[in-house]
Formats: structure tokens, sequence, C-alpha cells
């Protein structure tokens, strides 16, 4: 049976979500997170600002040490422990969704030939995170660029992207 309740929870899930991997990308920059910084500059490695796209997806960091996979487990267990096990099963599915997504959108923002790269909506989210790899305080979320604007971290430039790119 559904609730109206439920589409408040998948509401609050998605803002929640969107804060969170915003917070945590950024935070992955910074020497004092620990762990979590060297996991993730091993992608900045992989996908430096002067090589940004591969024909295969490099992926130096690997599955079993992802860093972001961890903080995202711990903070869904702390949604285990204080809500209902229906409310939990949304939170859970609408995570395993959008992290899955996100992951397997970043391997096709690095792919030369993604057969994604057809769609306007792809070119853009794709740019964005591509900029963000040349300017690495700027554009930490994926989908929306609403968390980067209210921070004013969010970078829309073009031509920068285009300097870099025609050098490949």
């Amino acid at each position: 049976m559904f609730y109206i309740s439920d589409l408040f929870i998948a509401g609050f899930t998605y803002l929640f979500m969107n804060a969170f991997e915003n917070a945590i990308h950024k935070a992955s920059h910074y020497k004092e997170s620990g762990q979590l910084y060297s996991w993730h500059k091993m992608h900045h490695k992989d996908y430096p600002a002067k090589c940004l796209e591969s024909d295969t997806y490099i992926d130096s960091t690997g599955y079993i040490d992802n860093m972001f996979a961890r903080y995202i487990v711990v903070t869904a267990g702390t949604f285990y422990i204080a809500s209902s096990s229906r409310t939990f099963m949304i939170i859970v599915a609408e995570v395993s969704v959008y992290s899955f997504m996100v992951d397997y959108f970043n391997q096709q923002f690095h792919l030369k030939k993604s057969w994604l790269i057809k769609y306007k909506w792809f070119q853009r989210i794709k740019r964005n995170h591509l900029l963000h790899h040349i300017k690495q305080e700027t554009n930490f979320s994926f989908f929306s660029t609403k968390m980067d604007k209210l921070q004013n971290t969010y970078l829309c430039d073009s031509d920068c992207l285009n300097r870099v790119t025609s050098n490949s």
C-alpha cells in the first residue's frame, strides 16, 4: 500500500542526498578528512586536468575501499536506528539507486566515447564534472547545481573546458 507520507520521505531523502553528496565530496578535498581525502585524491590522479577522459574507465581507488560508500552505510545505519522499517526501506532503496547512478555517471563522464554523449542533459552534467577536475574547488554535486550555487561553488566555464580538452 502507498501512503502520501511516502512521497514526503522520498522528497526529503532526495534533498538530503543532494546535500550529503555535495558535503562528502567537498570534504574529500580537504586533507583533514584523512582517508577520505587520500582515497578521493586517487580519482583526481586518474583524471587530472590534462587528461580528463580515457578510452576505458580508470579506477585506482577500487570498490572495496570506497570511502563514499562507507559514509553512506554509516549514515544509513543512523536512519535504521532512528526510523521505522518502512521509512528505512524507502530511504535505502532511493539511496541505493542514487549511489549507483552517481558511480555509473562518473564512469561515463570520463569516457571519451560514452553512449550518453548524444544527450544535451548528459553533456551539461559531464561538463560540470570535468570542470570540477580542472578547478577542484567547484562543482561538487553531480546531477543538480543547486547546492553549488547556494555555496557559491558553481562554475560554468565552457571556454576553460574547451581549452583543456582541445589540448588532449
